[in-house]
């Protein structure tokens, strides 16, 4: 038995290690789009419901196919000299992962039925472009973090549907059969968004709009997905009325994000030189968010000096220490984009937002 342990570990180390061969030698030929099939499985208790078994089971089967994809992409930045971290890895293979096919299948084994769904999914490194991807990074990681979210929240209630019983059961099955169908909705026009693909969301997500049967939280976070996209293709105006309708639709931010819509808006309105409306909409975000995101804090203390410079001259002894430092800054970009400002004693801010087009 233990040789044969050992022989199935060397099968699969071996297995790896041609994979990995094969995709950095396709990767160096500019071969066509490498395939990848996975299969996730899930196990149906008793009363489970059908659909949400093949959810579940779709889910550990997209897990699969990302890291899959992970070899890929890792292989191919070493083509293009470039050292990638394990979270950047991660993210860009979820970003460019591209579903082409998929096929769910329920089998009875003894009493115990399991269901099983198999995706086929590529990448093409045609369409590959890592420096641009890295460019954005901050903004893919923001998106990305909020694909993780959802999708934690998912398995949380998946665990508790699978230990719940009767109407308890009943209750939390029909929230996971709702999350579910628009969750998949959704993180498809998310992967949209950070591919750059902003006007196949915007088509997506006002399909979802105009679905009389979305309500609540799912609506108002439609409206907001469509509002960031909006916003990245630089469309203002419906990008504001965007994030206005998703503050205005009655919704939940324990479950979607729905506050980000003031930090957009606010940024919006500092390009616009709205100084006391950017404030007001960073202030809300920031007090909604759980104020780690350094990058929002930057943007909220550069509304605050536009917005109030009698009150930084008057903190700072007559110099208005936070107009020049967003002076500073302003120049900074106009000189060279992704310059850091460095003061004596401080760590470099991070950086100032940009808009990132391709």
């Amino acid at each position: 038995m233990r040789q044969q342990g050992v022989s199935a570990c060397a099968r699969r180390m071996v297995q790896w290690f041609c994979l990995g061969l094969c995709l950095l030698m396709g990767a160096v030929a500019g071969a066509a789009p490498q395939t990848i099939t996975a299969t996730g499985t899930y196990i149906m208790g008793e009363n489970d419901s059908p659909k949400i078994a093949k959810e579940a089971a779709r889910q550990e089967a997209l897990r699969i196919a990302t890291e899959r994809a992970g070899v890929y992409v890792e292989s191919y930045s070493k083509t293009q000299n470039m050292e990638l971290t394990e979270d950047e890895v991660r993210t860009i293979s979820g970003t460019v992962l591209k579903v082409t096919q998929e096929t769910a299948t329920p089998q009875l084994d003894g009493t115990v039925w399991r269901y099983s769904v198999t995706l086929t999914a590529e990448i093409d490194t045609d369409n590959l472009d890592l420096k641009a991807m890295l460019a954005r990074k901050d903004e893919i990681e923001k998106l990305q973090k909020e694909r993780d979210a959802l999708k934690k929240q998912n398995e949380e209630l998946l665990e508790k549907y699978q230990k719940a019983e009767g109407q308890d059961k009943t209750s939390i099955g029909t929230q996971l059969d709702s999350q579910y169908t628009l969750g998949q909705i959704f993180d498809q026009c998310v992967t949209f968004i950070q591919r750059g693909e902003h006007k196949a969301a915007v088509r997506e997500l006002s399909q979802v709009i105009s679905d009389k049967n979305v309500t609540d939280s799912p609506l108002a976070y439609a409206y907001y997905l469509r509002g960031r996209a909006y916003y990245e293709l630089r469309s203002d105006t419906p990008a504001l009325e965007d994030f206005a309708a998703a503050q205005e639709t009655p919704h939940d931010n324990s479950i979607y994000p729905i506050w980000r819509s003031h930090y957009y808006r606010g940024l919006i309105y500092y390009d616009q030189q709205r100084w006391q409306q950017s404030y007001d909409e960073l202030k809300l975000a920031w007090d909604a968010s759980d104020k780690t995101d350094d990058e929002m804090w930057q943007a909220l203390q550069r509304a605050d000096a536009k917005a109030h410079p009698r009150k930084s001259r008057d903190s700072s002894g007559g110099v208005d220490w936070g107009h020049i430092l967003g002076e500073i800054i302003e120049g900074t970009i106009r000189g060279s984009s992704h310059h850091y400002v460095h003061e004596a004693g401080h760590q470099p801010p991070p950086p100032v937002h940009e808009r990132m087009h391709h």
